[in-house]
């Protein structure tokens, strides 16, 4: 008998299968870290252990967390789009203070200006 990460929980059916992260980035067109950041969400199925380093999750339940997606209303591009933190007209610009140090040319790195050669290594 398999067992739930979360109590209460229907059993999968006979014939639901365990999914990995790659298969749960093809549903989702998700990336690596974003899916991994995804199967962290407190909403997400709980994992499966297969090993200490290995999780699965059940199909059923990652199409149902899908659905339930998919059941949401959609954010307005306004409620996605943060709006840029400017400073209040009122209140006077500020002075820049300190050092500042000429920027060196492209060609002028590290190295010597006019010996292009890499030092001798020790």
């Amino acid at each position: 008998m398999q067992s739930r990460a979360h109590p209460g929980e229907p059993m999968a059916t006979p014939d639901d299968t365990l999914l990995d992260i790659t298969d749960i980035r093809r549903i989702f067109k998700l990336g690596r870290t974003a899916a991994y950041e995804l199967t962290h969400r407190p909403e997400f199925p709980g994992p499966i252990a297969i090993s200490p380093r290995c999780y699965r999750w059940w199909a059923s339940e990652v199409a149902a967390f899908a659905a339930a997606l998919r059941q949401e209303p959609a954010r307005t591009s306004a409620q996605r789009t943060r709006r840029p933190c400017l400073p209040d007209s009122a209140t006077a610009p500020r002075r820049i203070t300190g050092r500042v140090r000429a920027a060196r040319n492209r060609k002028e790195g590290r190295y010597d200006r006019h010996d292009h050669s890499r030092p001798a290594r020790s």
